[in-house]
Formats: structure tokens, C-alpha cells, sequence
């Protein structure tokens, strides 16, 4: 009888284990980025009301969005060899009225994602690893037109219309 109950349990234990390894993996991610933008120091944030957002699948170590105009245009610069890029292998949806407004589909390992607010003239990027089994990561972005360029949440926020006036009117408007 113990043998038996053994033997059973074996067929359990094996059967839990070979139904784990068909299970179907997930090979993509939509990228759901809530864009919020800030134009004062410590000034309320806004939900972004027109972005344009792309991504590439390329490795941010070797490839860069050199200025504003070729963020606007979807155009990126291999840091090595100088090849230009301008057609994003995906194009990203915009919707003002969900929480969440740009959603990016991703289905290769690695990817450079682009952010461009034609409204604040900022772009953002960064590197991302695609996960296996997550279809969605919900994530926020808050673009700063008072500050230089900057680093916020693993995006680098690039600001190429900064001055320095502008972020000490930014810090009289928070002081008074």
C-alpha cells in the first residue's frame, strides 16, 4: 500500500512538473507610459495632451537621439559608425483621455524607446529589456521644461531649449 501511494505520488509530482513546461510564454510587452509634464519648479504636473513616442529595436549603448529635430523626426545616430535610422520599428499610440496615454507593443529583447512632446519641444529615451510573461508594465514620465537635461525614472530627459533664465524664473515663481 505504501508503494502504491509512492508510485502515485511520483505520477503527481511528474505530471505538475511536464505541465509547467508547456505552458506558453509571453514574447511581448505593451508599454503603457502615463506623461505628465511640469514647466515650473515644483509646479503642479499636467497629464501631456499631444506625444509622439517610437521605439527601435537597437541597444542605447550604441545608438543615441542626437537633438530634438531628429527626436521629432524618428531619426537615430549609431554612435560608432554614424548610420542613420528613420523608421522606428514601432510606432506608439496616443491616447489623451486614458490615464495611461502612450502604449508602445514590444516584441524583441532589447529596445530603445523615444518620447518626443512637440507642446514642451523635450524628448525622452531609454533602454528597455523585454521581460518573459509580463504583456504589460504601466510606468510614469514626467517631463520638466524648467530643468536641464535629466535623468527621471530610467529615461534621460532631454530639454535642447533650456536656459538658464528660465530655470531661475521657474525657482522665483516656487519662492513666492
Amino acid at each position: 500500500m505504501k508503494l502504491r501511494i509512492k508510485h502515485i505520488a511520483i505520477v503527481l509530482v511528474l505530471g505538475a512538473a511536464l505541465q509547467s513546461c508547456f505552458k506558453d510564454v509571453i514574447t511581448y510587452t505593451d508599454y503603457r507610459i502615463a506623461i505628465l509634464n511640469q514647466t515650473t519648479s515644483g509646479g503642479q504636473t499636467t497629464p501631456a495632451t499631444l506625444i509622439d513616442s517610437y521605439a527601435y529595436y537597437v541597444d542605447t549603448t550604441e545608438w543615441a537621439v542626437l537633438s530634438y529635430d531628429d527626436a521629432l523626426a524618428g531619426r537615430i545616430t549609431n554612435k560608432t559608425t554614424g548610420e542613420v535610422r528613420t523608421q522606428p520599428d514601432v510606432w506608439g499610440t496616443f491616447d489623451s483621455a486614458a490615464e495611461f496615454q502612450t502604449t508602445l507593443h514590444l516584441e524583441q529583447p532589447i529596445s530603445m524607446l523615444v518620447v518626443v512632446d512637440p507642446e514642451l519641444r523635450l524628448y525622452a529615451y531609454r533602454k528597455y529589456e523585454l521581460p518573459e510573461n509580463l504583456d504589460q508594465v504601466l510606468t510614469r514620465l514626467t517631463l520638466s521644461s524648467w530643468r536641464a537635461s535629466h535623468a527621471a525614472s530610467g529615461w534621460q530627459v532631454e530639454n535642447d531649449f533650456y536656459t538658464e533664465a528660465e530655470e531661475a524664473s521657474a525657482d522665483d515663481i516656487t519662492q513666492n
